[in-house]
């Protein structure tokens, strides 16, 4: 093994600086590893690194103001520069002494060296608590040096951040419809909650009545609406909530005839609402669109930790996230996520929005994060990626956990969310509400309906009248003179149907004792009005009552 400690005058890559700590040079041999040590820096290159006969050099110098280190990377150490003509065949060895910061915890440790370009990035350090020294593989010398992350000062800048992200608004424009009062031709009203988390309007814009609602948050929001309602513009920009529940292992509620979707802060849903169509539609901070929110801010921490690691684990990193969004995007076919199996086990229930859960939500969603990114990094194609991801990992995860241990008393985050509404309301509603016209829902039924000896008559005044024929069922004759069984009714028609009520009813053929006793109608009994699946048959207190087209088919009888 080839050990040099002093300056070799064949060398002139490198020369002494005035800051220099130490210097070292040493010639390569073949088949032995090359070890250069000064000022406490050891640089080792393994057999076969480099060519028989080069000569190495290590300069170790302090830290000049000069030496802009990458953003959120703190100096620790001193600056290590190694010459090698000819460049390494295989990965070598840079150690330096452990710093003060690194062994109380104040700093996770990383070695920072220059790329081919100049440029900044992270390399594979090892550092195990306690060790007197820190290490890191590098597969080319340049210049480097020992820094470390501040995981206070990180977790201090990024609370600023996150209570920003979810205090802050936008400041989107107004949304804008066309022929707003054409929308609320016939006395249609719109009405809503008050505050600026959320901004509308309400128009017709190609034939149709719309309604746009715009998230002014940063963060996502839910937006519900009626099923019958369709997307017609924001669905590129959002996400189902089922889907995303699906992903992320979670649990959504969805009243039953509502959908609702997962919109960016931001971005805008426009839905189509069909004519005489009243409805609501509202905008929270669900538990779901709360851990889509959570996650997307871990991400932005893991891009800015992944751009003091370098240029190429950043742009991966943006991609990545790019990809877990279209996994959310997808409209059929998304399955949990195998990277969130574990860190989602605690929320998977959680369906409450309120502070208890918003917090547990939050600490699962910031655990997950290191774990969702690895899940989407395997491709990435940087020097000792795996080793790479994992101090990531680890940097982020101590930043998030200490960042959600500061969050928990910041009142003004848990506040926003209790009152999206406005107050104490946690939902902002907007509501659509169109005069509702019974003489129209009644239309559809007025006039004849038969079947089997009888007739069914319904009149526009909201009556309606049922007479069987002249028929004695004591000795199957024609009964005596107007010998029928009759009823008559009131109708109330509302927007969730027509109920009818029995006002008289007579029944010839009610004894008991006869050999065919009928049943009939009971006044004061009640019942619903509905048209059936098949065309022209209308379902009437237990009865079918036909059309004379349906009628001629054997549906209401012979």
């Amino acid at each position: 093994m080839a050990v040099v400690t002093g300056l070799v005058a064949g060398c002139t890559r490198h020369h002494a600086p005035a800051s220099a700590l130490g210097q070292a040079t040493a010639l390569v041999r073949a088949g032995s590893a090359t070890t250069l040590t000064a000022a406490q820096v050891t640089v080792v290159l393994p057999a076969g690194a480099a060519a028989d006969g080069i000569t190495a050099a290590l300069t170790v110098t302090g830290a000049g103001n000069d030496l802009a280190p990458p953003d959120g990377v703190q100096v620790a150490g001193p600056v290590a520069a190694v010459d090698l003509p000819g460049g390494l065949a295989k990965p070598a060895t840079v150690t330096f002494q452990t710093p003060a910061g690194v062994k109380d915890g104040t700093l996770i440790p990383v070695v920072v060296w220059k790329d081919a370009s100049g440029a900044w990035r992270w390399v594979p350090t090892t550092y195990n608590t306690g060790d007197a020294t820190v290490s890191a593989a590098v597969d080319h010398f340049s210049l480097g040096f020992l820094g470390g992350i501040d995981v206070k000062k990180w977790a201090k800048d990024q609370l600023t951040s996150f209570t920003n992200y979810i205090s802050g608004r936008q400041g989107i424009a107004q949304p804008r419809c066309g022929d707003e009062a054409a929308a609320r031709a016939g006395g249609v009203q719109i009405t809503s909650d008050g505050g600026d988390y959320v901004k509308w309007c309400f128009g017709v814009d190609g034939g149709r009545r719309v309604l746009r609602v715009a998230n002014n948050l940063r963060t996502y929001v839910q937006i519900s609406y009626p099923a019958s309602w369709q997307v017609v513009d924001g669905q590129s920009l959002s996400f189902s909530t089922d889907t995303v529940a699906r992903v992320l292992g979670m649990t959504a509620v969805t009243p039953k005839g509502t959908a609702s979707r997962i919109v960016d802060g931001g971005d805008t849903l426009t839905l189509a609402v069909p004519s005489g169509a009243s409805g609501q539609v509202t905008a929270e901070m669900s538990i779901i669109a709360w851990a889509v929110s959570a996650i997307f801010f871990g991400f932005t921490v893991y891009g800015l930790v992944t751009k003091a690691a370098g240029n190429a684990l950043a742009t991966a990193a943006k991609s990545a996230t790019d990809r877990f969004a279209l996994l959310l995007g997808a409209t059929a076919g998304a399955k949990p996520l195998e990277a969130l199996k574990d860190c989602t086990k605690a929320a998977a229930d959680l369906t409450e929005t309120n502070e208890t859960n918003a917090k547990d939500v939050l600490k699962f969603a910031w655990d997950c994060v290191p774990a969702i990114m690895k899940s989407q990094l395997q491709d990435v194609q940087v020097f000792a990626a795996g080793v790479l991801i994992s101090m990531v990992g680890t940097a982020v995860g101590a930043i998030l956990t200490a960042v959600n241990l500061l969050v928990t008393g910041v009142r003004e985050i848990w506040d926003d969310i209790a009152s999206f509404g406005g107050k104490s309301d946690p939902q902002y509603d907007i509501r659509i509400v169109v005069p509702f016209d019974a003489a129209a829902a009644l239309a559809p039924y007025v006039g004849t309906w038969g079947q089997h000896g009888y007739t069914l008559t319904i009149a526009k005044n909201l009556t309606a009248n049922v007479v069987g024929i002249n028929f004695d069922s004591s000795n199957g004759t024609p009964g005596p003179p107007d010998y029928r069984e009759r009823a008559s009714f009131t109708l109330t028609v509302t927007p969730s149907g027509i109920t009818a009520t029995v006002t008289a009813a007579a029944n010839p053929n009610s004894d008991p004792n006869g050999p065919w006793p009928t049943g009939w109608y009971q006044q004061g009994q009640k019942f619903t009005v509905r048209m059936s699946n098949q065309p022209g048959v209308l379902e009437f207190g237990g009865s079918r009552y036909c059309t004379v087209a349906a009628y001629q088919t054997g549906v209401c009888g012979a």
